[in-house]
């Protein structure tokens, strides 16, 4: 009965452990957020961080491409987490062309590189000071995609008409890809 229940015990501890999420990127033990890095730039200059959000902007330049980011948590696996709070912006630079048209606003991305200073640009009419990452690793999010069901309340044996045998109904949905 011992060998049954220690087997269970260690086919449960292997499954458990199959069903965790490793980080894409790399994420450094002192990771500080985009607001540490803004009042105090000189002090995080040169220090690896793993950062993530929704992108703004991106611009192909002559020596590289610049991408605008709207700073979010990540989850474990450092995707960037959909919700309101906005914990910043940053810019990220990258080496070589990264096509604007598939770096577009709305989408998501994870980058992990190096703290090179600040820039101060303008939000609207406010002046912001945008920490600056040079990239040397980064990861584009596929786009999420969310189903929305027409049906308040729906059962799968349930049909337009009773049958005296189960009936399979298959709900409307319709499909919106979020940006």
């Amino acid at each position: 009965m011992s060998i049954k229940l220690f087997s269970l015990f260690v086919l449960t501890s292997l499954v458990m452990l199959g069903c965790q999420s490793a980080p894409l990127l790399p994420v450094p033990k002192t990771n500080p957020p985009v607001a540490a890095v803004q009042s105090n730039p000189d002090a995080h200059k040169d220090q690896i961080v793993t950062w993530g959000g929704v992108i703004l902007s991106s611009a192909a330049k002559k020596d590289g491409t610049e991408i605008t980011i709207l700073a979010k948590r990540l989850s474990s696996s450092t995707r960037p987490i959909e919700s309101d709070v906005s914990l910043g912006r940053f810019i990220t630079n990258i080496n070589g062309f990264l096509d604007p048209a598939v770096f577009a606003p709305g989408r998501e991305m994870s980058v992990n590189g190096i703290v090179t200073g600040t820039e101060n640009r303008k939000v609207d009419d406010y002046d912001y000071l945008y920490p600056v990452v040079k990239a040397t690793t980064y990861h584009l999010w596929p786009v999420r995609i969310k189903y929305e069901d027409d049906d308040y309340y729906w059962d799968p044996w349930y049909g337009p008409w009773y049958y005296p045998y189960p009936y399979y109904h298959r709900p409307h949905r319709t499909i919106k890809e979020v940006r």
